[in-house]
């Protein structure tokens, strides 16, 4: 069957900003520094720019920031950069938290760990992910990359490209992390590097189960032969890392008085809250990874490079919750409320609540992430040429179990006195049953939700094979550069996310946990005094229940396929000359072709069965970029980029699963809703400007301002589709095959811009005594007039306005010292919610403080070993999420509070050995 969509937005091509590589003449060289001395009087002399930067003589902290800056000065694009320390040694504890460091990089939390990345204020789904300049898979369930998946310990560098390089084998709208192992010949002598840590979670042990304590192993070895002609590594990175979760959770707010029904006891104007959950959560993240290099370089002729790379990821997590519907459905009343006024509503905030029938949930995931990947690099030179061929291939599989099992009174219960929370903080109340008896709470289902208990067991395969061709060359003149090549690659992406329901055994009759089962109870007193959870083993509960299929109708969008063919050629042009300064840059072209098929479930509400259904389509899409930089003086350059840039869709909402298929009683025509195997990419022109300045190894100042015109965005909207031989579930005859479809579709666009601030200054710029002591700071303000559904209401998903990020180190005779903070503005994303659908959340700002001090022996006997302790989230910063007021408001864009999660403080000590 085909895929029923007739038409999709139209393509719009994007161009894009990037920063080429600082050149120029000797005459040119010299003038320009004699003009430029006035100006350094009081600074560190800096390298001309037609030289490298000094060899680093320093280590650990300074030594990666030298090198990350530069990586940012010697590019061809305007980038951002992290290196590691030493081998196996980037500055932070994980990869995400390094790379959110850098200046208009933004990290979103989830499970308290720093997980997916947003470039310049834009969605992780905006960017594309490299490992070693190749695409890598996603265990998530569309493109970002989750990058707790990628041990620190195993990654050299990252290079995030914020203008596109034509050169690039994939690159997204918003920029492209470009992560690298390292290679051994770039090492002068055999090294090996052994670390360990200690790890403790501030919180302790919530839950039985799962330890507060875990550890950190790590082993790296690099060697060269005699002669140099090859090299090999290989990297060990374990991971066992608890965490420790306490939560909160409004469900949402309401005045049902509005919609005909009153909740009794409040007043008839105001805004009550109708449910919330509250719970502990305990999880252990286990992961080991593995990577080895092998490099081959016989002659100035001939090099070869072979990456493999390994990361299994299993994470458990037991969770306790009692959660209770409080809206006037569930037979809810209220005594003694009391009102506070907030932004115009009048919101209960007290009082007594009755009537209710609490859940008293238990719930247990199990996750097992598996990445394999393997590139083949080949380069020959011949003559002038420089021919290249890359050859890759990587898997990512998650499999993962959602188990739950319900609990609570056989009557329903009074909550006790509540005091419900309108600002930053939780809710509390005062139940007088003890849900911690296990003489009183029996399994069942106490809320009548129709089941005793459910589990999901989401599964994703995601594959990419990759091939790419290119061949360049030199030239003399002010045309210095060509380059151009040819890339293919396939993608193979799935998801299967299916239910099951439990029932006792006993036809669905409440009873006691067995004795046997029992645990110490868990502890929510953090939400109420006294309050405690009853615990149990629920996979060895799952005995007492039967399995039943969950309803098939939600298959369409949970069930899906996705294949993707991307054909693209590019061709750059290398340029340098003189117009009175030095000018330089790149003028490059690609051209993407890309062809897609998706496969899905169409749901027969009628025959109650899923039909299988197909979809697809092709476009190709040419993507001119220019980089242009003046070097105003050697130390000081300016950078122009202008591009098209191009983000492919969300894989999910490429699905071709088709539901809710009617046809109206009154219009007679076709409607239904699902995903859209049309879909094209978001699309933009792109202008970047950016004005570096270099003041030492270790310092620069720089500011940049780009804009972006979105001409192709995606977001949900009705369209026409064609329904000819859909299954008509009504006795209406329709008046044509054409009807309406709710789906995400390509549409209007608008813009997104802002401005960046950068700084590393090192104390040597004032004194040579203050050599070591430095500070880094970012600043950047990004707006958008676009809007999610194109609903004025609803902002940019994942788009903060404001983000900054400051770092104060010390670093001499081997001490060294580090506070760090990270900020992000108030911002709304997509989240999975109750249900594993995806859900908006409005994310309140937040302040990540994380600290470090260490000890490094220079000589004698220790001479090789690091001892470091480290604190994540210094001030135990909690994850506080909005949801806005269904009904009642006086004010339509009213929020009010929704989750609060504190994750506590995470404490690493140990150390490393280098010999």
């Amino acid at each position: 069957m085909t895929h029923p969509l007739l038409r999709a937005a139209e393509r719009a091509p994007l161009p894009s900003r990037r920063r080429p590589t600082s050149r120029h003449t000797p005459v040119a060289a010299v003038c320009a520094g004699l003009l430029s001395l006035p100006l350094l009087s009081a600074a560190q002399t800096a390298p001309t720019t037609d030289q490298k930067l000094e060899t680093v003589t320093v280590t650990g902290f300074r030594a990666s920031l030298e090198s990350s800056i530069s990586t940012k000065r010697n590019a061809d694009a305007i980038v951002e950069a992290i290196s590691a320390e030493d081998i196996g040694k980037l500055p932070d504890v994980s990869i995400a938290d390094a790379i959110s460091r850098l200046p208009g990089l933004t990290a979103q939390r989830v499970a308290g760990r720093s997980s997916v990345i947003s470039i310049r204020g834009m969605a992780p789904r905006y960017g594309v992910t490299l490992l070693n300049g190749r695409e890598i898979v996603s265990t998530g369930d569309n493109r970002s990359v989750e990058y707790d998946q990628f041990p620190s310990e195993l990654i050299n560098a990252a290079t995030v490209y914020k203008t596109p390089d034509a050169s690039l084998s994939a690159q997204g709208l918003s920029g492209t992390v470009n992560m690298k192992t390292l290679r051994p010949l770039d090492f002068g002598k055999t090294q090996a590097v052994v670390g360990a840590r200690l790890e403790r979670n501030s919180n302790g042990s919530l839950n039985p189960e799962i330890s507060g304590t875990g550890n950190r192993l790590s082993a790296s070895y690099v060697t060269q032969s005699a002669d140099r002609t090859w090299g090999a590594a290989i990297g060990f990175a374990h991971l066992d890392s608890p965490n420790q979760e306490k939560h909160y959770k409004s469900w949402w707010w309401a005045n049902t008085n509005d919609w005909g029904s009153p909740l009794a006891g409040t007043p008839t104007d105001s805004v009550a809250l109708q449910g919330f959950e509250l719970g502990a959560a305990s999880s252990s993240q286990k992961r080991n990874g593995l990577m080895a290099v092998l490099e081959y370089k016989p002659n100035a002729q001939v090099h070869s490079t072979l990456d493999l790379y390994y990361s299994k990821f299993d994470q458990t997590e037991a969770r306790r919750t009692v959660m209770s519907d409080m809206s006037t459905w569930a037979g809810v009343s209220w005594s003694n409320a009391a009102t506070t006024v907030v932004s115009g509503d009048k919101i209960v905030t007290s009082g007594v609540v009755n009537g209710a029938k609490p859940v008293a949930l238990t719930t247990y995931n199990k996750r097992q992430d598996d990445i394999r990947a393997i590139g083949w690099n080949n380069e020959l030179k011949l003559a002038d040429w420089t021919l290249a061929g890359d050859l890759s291939w990587s898997k990512a599989k998650r499999d993962e179990q959602n188990a739950e099992l319900q609990a609570g009174a056989l009557a329903p219960i009074s909550l006790g006195q509540a005091t419900i929370a309108t600002g930053d903080g939780l809710s509390t109340f005062a139940p007088a049953f003890d849900f911690s008896d296990g003489k009183a709470v029996y399994l069942g289902d106490p809320s009548g939700w129709g089941r005793d208990g459910r589990s999901q067991f989401p599964k994703v395969r995601d594959q990419i094979k990759a091939l790419k061709l290119s061949a360049g060359r030199g030239f003399e003149g002010w045309l210095n550069r060509f380059d151009a090549g040819l890339d293919y690659s396939e993608r193979d992406k799935s998801m299967n996310r299916t239910e099951v329901y439990y029932n006792l055994k006993n036809g669905r009759t409440p009873v006691l946990i067995p004795s046997a089962l029992l645990r110490d109870p868990t502890d929510l007193s953090f939400a109420g005094s006294n309050i405690r959870m009853v615990n149990f083993d629920l996979p060895s509960a799952l005995g007492l229940y039967d399995v039943a299929t969950a309803a098939a109708d939600q298959a369409p969008g949970r069930v899906w396929s996705v294949h993707e063919k991307v054909t693209a050629a590019h061709a750059k042009l290398g340029f340098d000359f003189d117009w009175g300064v030095p000018v330089h840059g790149n003028l490059g072209l690609r051209v993407v072709h890309a062809q897609q098929d998706a496969n899905g479930e169409l749901w027969d509400s009628k025959a109650k069965v899923t039909l299988p259904i197909t979809g697809g389509t092709s476009y190709t899409d040419t993507l001119p970029s220019l980089n242009v930089t003046v070097d105003l003086t050697p130390e000081t350059l300016l950078r122009f980029g202008l591009a098209k840039v191009i983000a492919r869709p969300n894989m999910e909402d490429m699905r071709a699963g088709v539901t809710d298929v009617t046809v109206d009683q009154t219009t007679r025509t076709w409607q239904a809703s699902g995903g859209n195997p049309k879909l094209e990419p978001w699309r933009a022109n792109a202008a970047d400007v950016s004005l570096e300045r270099y003041l030492g190894k270790r310092s620069y100042v720089s500011a940049a301002s780009f804009y972006k015109k979105i001409k192709n965005f995606v977001y949900s909207q009705t369209i026409l589709a064609d329904f000819t031989g859909f299954p008509n579930p009504t006795s209406y005859t329709p008046i044509s095959n054409i009807g309406r479809f709710n789906t995400q579709a390509n549409g209007k666009g608008g813009m997104i811009a802002g401005t960046e601030l950068s700084a590393s200054l090192d104390g040597s710029l004032v004194s040579p005594s203050l050599d070591g002591i430095g500070f880094t700071l970012s600043y950047s303000d990004t707006r958008s007039s676009l809007h999610e559904d194109d609903n004025v209401s609803k902002p940019l998903d994942g788009l903060s306005g404001v983000a900054t990020n400051f770092t104060v180190y010390y670093e001499r005779d081997g001490l060294s010292a580090r506070i760090g903070s990270r900020h992000r503005s108030p911002f709304v994303t997509t989240v999975r919610g109750t249900f594993g659908e995806n859900v908006p959340s409005m994310i309140s700002g937040e302040t990540i403080v994380d600290a470090q001090i260490g000890y490094a022996f220079e000589s004698g006997p220790c001479k090789g070993l690091s001892l470091t302790l480290q604190v994540n989230n210094l001030t135990d910063r909690a994850y506080r999420t909005r949801v806005g007021i269904s009904t009642g408001s006086k004010d339509p864009t009213a929020t009010l509070p929704e989750r609060y999660t504190t994750y506590g403080r995470q404490f690493l000590i140990g150390g490393s050995y280098k010999f």
